[in-house]
């Protein structure tokens, strides 16, 4: 029997690159393929991973993702949650080779939300098998929505099964070759070390949900196992086929305290204390601030349970030491900053 081909896009990036950390030591007798953008990355892949194959390329390169997805027994474009033509070039080859399954990522932020206002908490808990339907019609006002649907109207055309992995608030320090931060979590911390002083939207009383970066990358472990038994083993594929990934929620205000405290125990800011800002004033400090920690985003990711997984990685709080560490590291916060 010939090894089965896994493609992946986002070896360089962190949720790519922990896929890959876990799959090459859980699966040696896989045959995995990424998708780099140039030689440095493959040199860096491969460094860390002597057996796994590198291709050079982008997601504009539609014919080279055709090939490579016709020699795919599973696909995991894990390189961007908002770029439509990678997935249809992709599962254009698949149709022409092996007929694989196609498995994307997403985001949470699909479900973002502030019926109570930025920084107030909103009661909806959206569950991957209750409100899948609802999930899968949202409009385009919502994030990711345009290429979540792109993914599954390719599916359907071209006879291939499809999943999409919808990621929550990712945290910890990765393990893969290249990239190993996050965004939320990184962002808010950095936003706080270079105003030197911690800050919410509004109350910050907002809710998401949170996941220890191997944990989701176990979670595309399960189910690209799935996915190379017959008929794709016990997932859902196709329009029903969409996974949460929460292992348990927090409020912002809550992980900006932490933060501040960490942050003012190193010397990096000269006191604990947090400033309520407007989402017009987070906007200054980034310009995705409002979406990135304003609102909720609160789910149920019932089709990986079912399958079996189960997180065991740490709580984002006893991650936060590490990565508030990291960002005093890359910014160079030797001194305590300037507070406005």
């Amino acid at each position: 029997m010939s090894p089965q081909v896994i493609f992946i896009t986002g070896a360089s990036g962190y949720i790519g690159g922990e896929v890959v950390d876990v799959m090459s030591k859980k699966h040696p007798e896989w045959t995995l393929i990424t998708l780099v953008r140039d030689a440095e990355q493959a040199k860096l892949v491969k460094g860390k991973y002597p057996a796994v194959e590198t291709v050079i390329g982008t997601l504009d390169d539609h014919n080279l993702l055709v090939e490579e997805g016709k020699r795919a027994d599973v696909v995991l474009q894990i390189a961007s949650a908002d770029h439509i033509e990678a997935g249809r070039s992709i599962i254009e080859g698949m149709s022409k080779g092996k007929k694989g399954h196609y498995i994307h990522v997403s985001g949470s932020g699909i479900l973002h939300e502030v019926p109570n206002g930025y920084g107030n908490p909103s009661t909806k808990i959206y569950s991957d098998v209750d409100d899948v339907m609802e999930i899968t019609s949202f409009d385009s006002t919502h994030v990711h929505r345009d290429i979540d649907a792109s993914v599954i109207e390719a599916g359907i055309k071209f006879g291939i099964p499809t999943a999409i992995v919808s990621p929550v608030t990712i945290y910890g320090v990765g393990h893969g070759p290249i990239k190993t931060r996050s965004l939320q979590i990184p962002f808010l911390t950095q936003g706080i070390l270079s105003r030197g002083k911690a800050f919410t939207i509004g109350e910050g009383c907002n809710i998401w949900d949170n996941i220890y970066i191997t944990d989701l990358a176990e979670a595309f472990r399960i189910l690209t196992e799935e996915a190379l038994k017959p008929h794709g083993g016990k997932a859902t594929w196709g329009r029903e086929g969409y996974y949460f990934t929460a292992t348990t929620d927090h409020k912002w205000v809550d992980v900006v305290k932490a933060i501040a405290k960490i942050a003012h125990e190193r010397g990096a800011i000269p006191s604990e204390e947090i400033d309520k800002l407007t989402p017009e004033e987070a906007s200054a400090i980034h310009p995705w601030a409002p979406l990135l920690w304003g609102g909720n985003c609160r789910s149920k990711g019932d089709r990986i349970h079912a399958l079996g997984w189960k997180p065991i990685g740490p709580t984002v709080y006893e991650s936060l030491p590490e990565m508030v560490d990291v960002e005093i590291k890359t910014l160079g916060k030797s001194v305590v900053a300037t507070t406005f």
